[in-house]
C-alpha cells in the first residue's frame, strides 16, 4: 500500500477556523507571524507591489483633502501637518484599509477574495471601533466640568475604551463576515491583541495622548494595516 504524506490545504482551508486538523496546522496558525499578518504563503513580488501602491495611494488622497480644507495646499509637505480628529482618523483608516484589500484583490489571482475581504472587514474594524470608543468618551469627559480636568480619569476612559474595542471589533467583524454563523468565530486573544495594536493607535492621536510624533507616523501605520489586509491569504 502507498504512502500517503498529508499536505496542508492552504486554499480551502478556512484561517479562521479554531479546528484545524494536524499538529503542523496548529503550530502555523499559532504563530505570532501568522496572528499579525494572517498569511501562510509569501505572495509574488508583483502582487505585493500593487498592494502597497494601493494602500499608499489610498492614504495619500485622504490626506491631501484634509491638508486642503485645514491648512491650504501651498505645497506637499502641508499633507502631512493634518490636525487628527475623530473625523480624520476614521476617514484615513477606512480608505487606507480598503485601498490594500481592493488592490490585493486586483492583483493576487490566487488568493481567496472572501478571505482578503475577511481580513479586511476585521482589520477596519479593529481601527475604528477602538477610536470612535475612546473619541466618545474624551467628549463626554470634556463636557462634565467636574472630570474635563483630570488626567486619571481621561486615562481610565482610554484603557477602558481599547480593552472593550477591540473584542467588540471582533465580535462585530464575526457577524459581518459569517452572518449566519456557519463557520467558528475567530477569537480574539492576548497575543492577537498584543501584535495587532497598532490598529488602534489612532485612539490615542484622538485623545490628544502627548507620543512625540505619533500623529505623523498614523498615515504610514494605517498604510500598513492596509497592505497587510491585502495580502492576507
Amino acid at each position: 500500500m502507498p504512502l500517503t504524506i498529508n499536505k496542508i490545504n492552504h486554499t480551502n482551508r478556512n484561517v479562521f477556523s479554531a479546528f484545524q486538523n494536524t499538529t503542523e496546522d496548529k503550530s502555523v496558525y499559532s504563530t505570532l507571524r501568522y496572528k499579525r499578518n494572517h498569511r501562510v504563503e509569501e505572495r509574488e513580488k508583483k502582487t505585493k507591489i500593487a498592494t502597497a501602491a494601493g494602500a499608499v495611494v489610498s492614504t495619500l488622497l485622504p490626506m491631501i483633502y484634509f491638508a486642503k480644507k485645514q491648512h491650504g495646499l501651498k505645497n506637499l509637505k502641508n499633507i502631512f501637518k493634518v490636525d487628527y480628529g475623530l473625523k480624520e482618523v476614521l476617514t484615513l483608516s477606512t480608505t487606507s484599509i480598503a485601498g490594500g484589500v481592493i488592490s490585493g484583490i486586483i492583483s493576487d489571482k490566487k488568493s481567496d477574495k472572501k478571505r482578503k475581504i475577511n481580513e479586511g472587514v476585521f482589520q477596519f474594524l479593529n481601527a475604528t471601533v477602538p477610536t470612535a470608543l475612546v473619541g466618545g468618551a474624551m467628549k463626554l469627559i470634556e463636557d462634565n466640568t467636574k472630570y474635563q480636568n483630570s488626567r486619571a480619569v481621561k486615562a481610565a476612559a482610554i484603557v477602558i475604551s481599547l480593552i472593550a474595542g477591540m473584542p467588540l471589533a471582533a465580535f462585530l467583524a464575526n457577524i459581518i463576515n459569517d452572518p449566519k454563523d456557519k463557520e467558528p468565530d475567530r477569537k480574539l486573544t492576548l497575543k492577537d491583541s498584543i501584535v495587532n495594536m497598532d490598529d488602534a493607535l489612532g485612539a490615542l492621536v484622538v485623545a490628544k495622548i502627548p507620543v512625540g510624533g505619533l500623529d505623523k507616523l498614523l498615515p504610514a501605520i494605517f498604510a500598513w494595516c492596509g497592505y497587510r489586509a491585502g495580502q492576507s491569504n
